[in-house]
């Protein structure tokens, strides 16, 4: 081109190149104002979340979960990310969908531990109940992220009420409760399930106990379950059946 006396300019080369580069720019300002726009719109979610959990409004609470969960492109702090995780853990919970609940708080235990915040050993107490209401066979404490807390002060209640659930212990579940009321039973959230939990573990126990029979008396159950009242036997025996997990007849 030079050689014919045409410069590039003359054939449009130099304006296309400064087109493409001012596109590109463009792009990357939108993308830029885009993850601006999503961080602040969830640092303003977290915010109302707190506001409105403190005021226990459940329904404002999951209207704006469900709202953050729909922002795209944010990169906020994890701490700020942690927050709505673990309401999100708590609405699950009160949908009684214990497995996403377990999953959900096990991801604002990882961002409260990414950002160093103490609040992390509490969302590990909420993944332990979870993954238990779940009636889960994985134990929490076997990931690698969970396992460095598993002998923390705060924690180690909770790793022996999970073996115990495991290994279906319940008079040993009922001693570690009662023996520890105060590092478990003074988180509300977690004192709201305690008697859920203590069902669960009574129907996973009473499972195992009536297996080997055909014909078994309620006061022999009763004692096998702690020695609780016949007519919470008989309970925890109607749900079985009405759940079709169980074939007999009171």
């Amino acid at each position: 081109l030079r050689s014919q006396g045409i410069s590039p300019s003359e054939m449009g080369i130099g304006e296309e190149r400064g087109e493409n580069s001012s596109s590109s720019e463009d792009v990357d300002q939108k993308s830029q104002q885009q993850r601006f726009a999503g961080t602040h719109l969830l640092e303003i979610y977290a915010l109302q979340i707190q506001l409105y959990s403190r005021q226990k409004d459940n329904k404002k609470v999951r209207e704006l979960y469900n709202r953050a969960m729909r922002v795209e492109g944010g990169i906020p702090h994890p701490r700020t990310i942690a927050l709505i995780q673990e309401v999100g853990g708590k609405c699950h919970m009160a949908n009684q969908d214990f497995e996403a609940a377990g999953k959900t708080f096990f991801q604002a235990f990882k961002s409260y531990d990414e950002a160093g915040d103490p609040s992390r050993l509490k969302c590990l107490k909420y993944l332990v109940m979870a993954s238990m209401l779940h009636a889960s066979s994985i134990n929490p404490f076997d990931s690698q992220e969970a396992r460095p807390y598993k002998d923390d002060p705060e924690i180690v209640a909770m790793t022996n009420l999970v073996q115990a659930f495991h290994s279906n212990e319940i008079r040993k579940f009922e001693a570690i409760l009662k023996r520890n009321e105060g590092k478990i039973m003074d988180d509300e959230f977690v004192r709201e399930h305690v008697a859920e939990l203590l069902r669960t573990i009574r129907t996973q126990v009473l499972q195992s106990v009536l297996a080997p029979y055909t014909r078994i008396s309620l006061g022999y159950i009763a004692r096998e379950l702690n020695d609780i009242a016949t007519d919470d036997v008989e309970s925890l025996l109607v749900a079985l059946i009405l759940d079709g997990k169980l074939d007999g007849r009171i």
